[in-house]
């Protein structure tokens, strides 16, 4: 079977949907207007925030960034920085794939960047770097 290659521009925030659409195109499952099932962290009742578990892989980044000074409002951090602060290599896909480094709370590198209140903003895979921000929080 001959392959293409497609290339799709997708808002950060719709990346989780479409993941779950194609996903479920490609298992052959229904494509329907109802939600699918949640997957990966959920929500606690009450509608509070997904926490990041004290044993996953990225809980040394969030401390990390939950430790710099409330005044500090943009950081920027190497790929071998991060490495070293989690003390482990990222995977192959966070080199590769910029998708890897969205803000979306369901992924756990993603919650551990967003519980310690920052945002990733900037990825320049070429350079191995990543620029955070503060989340702006609303009272």
């Amino acid at each position: 079977m001959p392959l293409t290659e497609v290339i799709v521009l997708i808002p950060e925030e719709r990346v989780g949907e479409f993941y779950r659409l194609v996903g479920a195109w490609m298992t052959g499952g229904a494509l329907t207007e109802e939600a699918p099932a949640p997957r990966g962290r959920r929500r606690q009742a009450g509608g509070a925030a997904p926490t990041l578990s004290a044993n996953s892989r990225y809980a040394p980044l969030h401390q990390h960034l939950a430790g710099l000074g409330k005044d500090r409002k943009e950081y920027e951090m190497s790929f071998d920085e991060i490495s070293t602060v989690m003390g482990a290599e990222l995977p192959k896909s966070a080199r590769d794939h910029r998708a890897w480094w969205a803000n979306t709370e369901s992924h756990s590198q993603a919650l551990a960047w967003i519980s310690a209140g920052w945002k990733v903003d900037g990825v320049d895979l070429d350079n191995e770097l990543i620029h955070f921000t503060r989340i702006e929080r609303s009272a």
